[in-house]
């Protein structure tokens, strides 16, 4: 499998942030004879005010979510699609929707996010609440990207709930063991700093699978909040195989399904699992 994971760095401007994006993907190569996957980020289209997320959100099927099937299709990629607002049913609140697209453009998998990071002071006061125009997503799921005469089983979470390990494995229980956890991420500097990598590896080696993770980069145009960047790719054995930097760009790497074959035979963790009431 060829991944590809586009590192940007948007603002509050959604015309500049999808021109960023649509030159990025211009670049993309696609690979014969192998799946070609482009990872985008967290909430790629709008980093600015909750005014500025309920402005830009669309139903499925609208909007940038259409913008992404025609990226998908033009690219020849499957596009897991980072996360964009979708209009929910409470007023003044979006979901924060991940998205996943096959070549043809066809949409197979949608995931809202289930962890909405709060952070209150001492007193309990708001400091800043995703709950605020974030409506909270209930149910994970899994797809599958055919690569070749292999079959990969894949799972989106979204940047906080990389913290929560539990919604990986209560999926597991119910759908088999993962090939790649894809991980879209709004991840801080302040926190990623400590927290980004040794989180995803956590994730690659405690369910023996490849974890890819593509984060923003870069000062939000307030220049208040920082985000990490380091978009990455471990192996089943908790190696990080490739890493970008705090640079806007496309990480370029190559996957094998024979690796996690490996790592679940030298340590079969998986099958050694007990479950206890």
């Amino acid at each position: 499998m060829k991944i590809s994971c586009v590192q940007t760095n948007p603002g509050a401007i959604l015309e500049e942030n999808i021109a960023q994006l649509e030159s990025l993907i211009s670049t993309l190569k696609f690979q014969e004879n192998a799946a070609n996957v482009a990872l985008l980020p967290e909430v790629f289209a709008v980093m600015g005010s909750d005014t500025l997320r309920l402005q830009s959100a669309n139903h499925l099927g609208e909007g940038i979510f259409r913008k992404l099937s025609h990226w998908a299709k033009a690219s020849k990629h499957f596009l897991v699609a980072g996360t964009h607002a979708e209009i929910s049913e409470q007023a003044n609140k979006v979901y924060n929707t991940a998205t996943v697209f096959s070549p043809d453009g066809a949409l197979i998998d949608v995931y809202r996010k289930i962890h909405l990071f709060n952070l209150r002071d001492p007193q309990g006061q708001p400091l800043y609440c995703e709950s605020d125009v974030f409506a909270q997503g209930k149910e994970s799921s899994v797809f599958s990207i055919q690569d070749g005469t292999d079959s990969w089983q894949c799972m989106n979470i979204v940047c906080y709930d990389l913290r929560f390990p539990e919604i990986v494995r209560r999926e597991m229980n119910r759908s088999g063991p993962l090939d790649a956890l894809f991980i879209t991420a709004a991840f801080t500097h302040q926190t990623g700093k400590d927290h980004w990598e040794v989180l995803l590896r956590a994730r690659a080696i405690e369910n023996q699978c490849f974890v890819i993770a593509c984060n923003q980069t870069g000062f939000h145009s307030e220049g208040r909040k920082r985000n990490w960047g380091h978009s990455l790719v471990v192996d089943p054995w908790g190696n990080v195989i490739k890493c970008l930097d705090e640079e806007v760009g496309v990480l370029n790497v190559e996957i094998s399904i024979e690796a996690i074959h490996s790592a679940r035979t030298r340590l079969p963790a998986l099958q050694d699992r007990v479950f206890v009431n």
